[in-house]
């Protein structure tokens, strides 16, 4: 076997993005995906994005950013309700609308159904009781250019 024997058999690995800080952002949705954990049989839900504009000095506009929802977990409701907020915002579609089918929707392939779109994100830290930081996202639609 050659130097590069197995390399069929290996999978890349992805750039990853950087949490957004405290702070307003505009960003441009690249894709939604899900993503299971190596170790504790855990789901997240994933937003990969860039950043075109930020009120914050800790990242530069071009930055690649992620949101990590864990589903599941010690509050799967506010998760859920958390996602569903990001869905409004980014596809303009009616509280009622968000279902099963339309988040499956927006993961499968390449995520045509926000891959491009603008959304705003304000991003407030929260001191938790156990004495953490938790980042709450409160996302809203972003300015469609007008042709």
């Amino acid at each position: 076997m050659g130097i590069f024997g197995g390399i069929g058999g290996v999978k890349t690995t992805e750039q990853k993005g950087v949490f957004l800080p405290a702070g307003n952002h505009e960003l441009v949705i690249e894709r939604c995906k899900l993503a299971s954990s190596k170790v504790g049989n855990k789901s997240f839900f994933i937003v990969e994005s860039t950043v075109m504009e930020t009120s914050s000095e800790e990242i530069r506009p071009g930055t690649r950013a992620s949101w990590v929802v864990r589903l599941g977990g010690d509050y799967p409701e506010m998760a859920l309700s958390d996602i569903k907020a990001f869905a409004i915002a980014v596809t303009g579609a009616g509280e009622d609308e968000v279902d099963e089918g339309f988040m499956d929707e927006m993961i499968e392939g390449v995520g045509d159904l926000v891959a491009g779109r603008k959304v705003r994100c304000t991003v407030e830290e929260v001191a938790t009781k156990r004495g953490g930081i938790f980042s709450k996202h409160f996302w809203s639609a972003g300015d469609e250019e007008e042709n």
